[in-house]
């Protein structure tokens, strides 16, 4: 059974392109925003069981990702084109849980996504990835993030040239059960690998200046 952020779901949160602020819909609580580096900004939301996380770069919207209630990713989509999006397929294979990976240091995924836009449909990846803990640490928002790493691929299976590789700084905090992508460099086939600083600065609670902002305190272009 797949798990599969919907395009009629995703045009209910999200509203005009390009907004200042995000609309929260009916069903879900946006529990804070992170504002990082190079005018990045996330804003986490628990809706029924999931995690949906909204990012947004200089009010742009960007990738919707969603996660359950153990930080298992699944599925992506690219908010500025609904057509595409990425669906785990829950039925096989096993994705890391916050659970494990804070009691081990490290955790594992081996996943089956399915790719879909308006004319390719469920097409199968297998996508790969390796967590690991590091020993540092750093203080957003009042409270203390523990910091990762993780590496994931993507690739048709028996096609080379179809792979794409991630490697991401994550943050972690236990006491809020909350956790952030950070930094990332993507490397494709034949490219040069890309770095994006998404290094987180602060953290938006409710109440907050830049609670539900589209654009981060760091990093914008005037």
């Amino acid at each position: 059974m797949k798990s599969r952020l919907t395009i009629a779901f995703l045009s209910c949160l999200l509203g005009p392109p390009a907004m200042a602020e995000i609309s929260v819909p009916e069903g879900c609580t946006a529990i804070a925003t992170v504002h990082k580096n190079s005018c990045a900004v996330s804003t986490i939301l628990t809706c029924d069981n999931t995690f949906l996380i909204l990012g947004y770069t200089s009010d742009r919207p960007e990738v919707a990702h969603t996660y359950d209630r153990n930080w298992t990713l699944t599925g992506f989509l690219y908010q500025a084109n609904s057509e595409t999006r990425f669906d785990v397929d829950s039925s096989r294979g096993q994705g890391m849980t916050l659970q494990d990976l804070l009691a081990d240091g490290q955790d594992t995924e081996s996943r089956t996504i399915l790719f879909s836009t308006r004319v390719v449909k469920n097409r199968e990846f297998v996508m790969d990835g390796q967590y690991q803990m590091t020993d540092q640490e750093v203080e957003l928002g009042g409270d203390t993030y523990r910091i990762g790493k993780f590496q994931r691929t993507l690739q048709r299976e028996g096609i080379a040239s179809s792979r794409l590789d991630f490697e991401f700084d994550f943050y972690v905090s236990e006491a809020e059960n909350i956790f952030i992508e950070g930094a990332f460099t993507r490397s494709a086939e034949d490219r040069q690998p890309e770095r994006v600083d998404q290094t987180p600065r602060d953290i938006r609670f409710e109440g907050d200046p830049g609670f539900l902002a589209t654009s981060s305190d760091f990093g914008c272009v005037n």
